[in-house]
């Protein structure tokens, strides 16, 4: 069924008969069915207490809660294999024991997590808050332009129960947990793409065994002393290139 409306540009202001299959506002509001004066009483005495439609919402779910039934409205579409990604993040300081902080897909909202869990693990999710992180900045090398990553959304839920995460294993207890090897290795590749006068800081990177380290010092040699050891050099050079292709040629020519 289709509903449209009556607009100026579609259809004149004095339309003095009805077209087939058109329906106007007035029309679907006296076609809808109305609620009958027993359920107008029900209703306005099991909410009379408050008038605020947050009293209703709280005294709804607490009825849901107490009969073991979802404390919110369920959807018809149903969903057997969900391919989103829900990780479980360790709380932060602020967090209590009745929180849990989770990182979700972006298309997510706060709906469609409580569907989630509750249907999934059976946690009710009492109320639920936002926050998307902006991407920050990246770039492969120095010779690249930078670019931003991909934001990330998390979600804050409320618990009926508290849940209180196991402390980490120690580094001596599970190597897995060490990740000093993964650090240095990071640390070292920026700081093997430094330049200029940064290249010559000392690095932090293994405790700084494997540098950077600055130049040792070197012997004083005059200028022109420098030119003819070069020259000499370049030349004992060429002759060795030459005589090495003359064994190569001997080989096959008797020379």
């Amino acid at each position: 069924m289709v509903f449209s409306l009556c607009v100026r540009n579609q259809l004149p202001l004095g339309l003095s008969r009805v077209v087939p299959g058109f329906r106007t506002l007035a029309s679907v509001a006296q076609d809808a069915p109305k609620a009958s004066e027993s359920e107008k009483k029900q209703t306005t005495a099991k909410f009379d207490h408050g008038a605020r439609v947050s009293d209703r919402i709280m005294e709804l779910s607490r009825e849901s809660v107490a009969k073991g039934e979802p404390h919110f409205r369920v959807g018809n579409k149903q969903l057997f294999f969900p391919k989103a990604r829900i990780i479980l993040l360790r709380p932060n300081a602020k967090h209590t024991p009745y929180q849990a902080k989770f990182i979700v897909p972006k298309s997510f909202n706060k709906l469609d997590l409580r569907d989630y869990l509750f249907h999934l693990y059976g946690l009710r999710a009492m109320n639920v808050t936002t926050q998307l992180l902006h991407g920050k900045y990246t770039r492969v090398n120095l010779a690249s332009s930078r670019f931003r990553g991909p934001q990330i959304k998390k979600m804050t839920i409320d618990m009926a129960e508290p849940f209180i995460w196991p402390e980490e294993p120690s580094k001596e207890e599970n190597s897995a947990w060490n990740d000093d090897l993964i650090r240095n290795l990071e640390l070292y590749k920026d700081e093997q793409q430094r330049l200029a006068s940064d290249s010559f800081k000392p690095g932090k990177a293994f405790d700084g065994a494997v540098g950077p380290f600055r130049p040792v010092a070197q012997p004083f040699i005059p200028k022109q002393l420098g030119r003819q050891i070069k020259n000499k050099r370049r030349k004992y050079q060429s002759q060795l290139t030459r005589s090495n292709e003359l064994l190569k040629v001997g080989k096959y020519v008797d020379l």
